[in-house]
């Protein structure tokens, strides 16, 4: 507080302020001191000076005297307690100083008649020290209140990214699991079909190192990049599973969390089961709310696969730490669907 920019005024203002509390009351009436008005406006403005000016430059040593004293004592002071016990000194020189040179040098007043100015002087100067520090302990502790809570956001924030990065890693494992699964399949059916798989996989899983440490990806990429998925998976189910994709232009600029689309089919294909005759429909599409739908029909399987738990979860909470936003999982006798919010970015 005490190297505040406009401190000069705040001395100015307490100066004038202190003098005019004097006139008020009459204090230099009452106790017959014989300063001129000019005299009493100097005297309080030298005062205060010396006290704000002495603190501020007390204040730049406190660290060195707080080690200084540390090391003598073998314990750590508080700055505040060091800064108000300095200040003491400091108050004692700057109220002494203008009562010597009025008191004994211009108006030649011995020690018992210089009691009463020096008690007075005192009073006052101990007022405004106390004063001055008591609004400097409430800046330090709102300081060190602000420098607490940043450094609590700065260690949140590296929590989140860690969290981030962790569910970030889960992605691809998760992905390559799924697709080895298949490719052991097709492997043992037709050895061609095997190879070209392995070829397609190569390429889907290119797009997937590229990507993969994105926080966001553009819609129309991840599109694209579903379009050639779907490729390996036509291999696999054949018309079992129909993918049907309408996603509006003006919706493809926007940008969602990697390989989530890949993730929730996966999810649909792992819950349920397809046939020629009752083929699992995922449609992915923009509803009126503008949220991304990936809605496929609900022919859930007797028995459940083994799951790992991480599809969904994922991405919900890649979505809650990039924007605060939440996906939606709606689920009815008939179908099953997910909303995934549209994320507009800004250069």
């Amino acid at each position: 507080m005490f190297s505040h920019p406009y401190r000069y005024l705040f001395i100015l203002l307490i100066a004038v302020y202190s003098y005019l509390n004097t006139l008020y009351v009459e204090v230099f009436v009452y106790y017959h001191i014989p300063l001129q008005p000019w005299e009493a406006l100097l005297t309080f403005v030298f005062i205060v000076l010396c006290i704000w000016e002495g603190n501020r430059l007390l204040e730049t040593k406190v660290e060195t005297l707080q080690n200084w004293l540390k090391d003598i004592g073998k314990r750590q002071i508080h700055p505040l307690l060091i800064l108000f016990g300095g200040s003491i000194v400091i108050t004692t020189l700057s109220v002494s100083i203008p009562v010597v040179v009025f008191g004994h040098y211009e108006f030649d007043y011995n020690w018992q008649q210089m009691h009463m100015p020096v008690k007075l002087a005192f009073t006052l100067g101990f007022r405004i020290n106390l004063f001055l520090n008591t609004l400097n302990a409430i800046f330090f502790f709102l300081r060190q209140q602000r420098q607490a809570q940043l450094e609590a956001e700065r260690l949140k924030k590296i929590s989140i990214q860690a969290q981030f990065q962790s569910l970030k890693n889960q992605v691809n494992p998760h992905f390559l699991f799924n697709n080895l699964n298949v490719l052991s399949t097709l492997v043992f059916k037709d050895p061609v079909i095997a190879s070209e798989f392995i070829e397609e996989l190569a390429r889907v899983y290119r797009y997937v190192l590229q990507n993969f440490e994105k926080e966001l990806i553009e819609l129309s990429t991840e599109l694209n990049f579903i379009r050639s998925y779907r490729y390996l998976l036509d291999k696999r189910f054949n018309s079992s599973l129909h993918i049907q994709i309408n996603v509006p232009e003006q919706y493809q600029h926007h940008y969602i969390v990697p390989l989530a689309l890949q993730m929730l089919i996966e999810n649909a294909i792992k819950h349920n089961i397809g046939s020629r005759n009752r083929p699992l429909h995922i449609r992915i599409y923009v509803d009126e709310n503008q949220l991304l739908v990936v809605e496929n029909n609900l022919q859930p399987k007797l028995e459940k696969e083994l799951s790992t738990q991480i599809g969904l979860e994922n991405i919900a909470q890649r979505y809650q730490f990039i924007s605060q936003q939440t996906i939606t999982i709606q689920q009815d006798s008939e179908s099953f669907i997910i909303r995934l919010p549209l994320l507009a970015v800004f250069d």
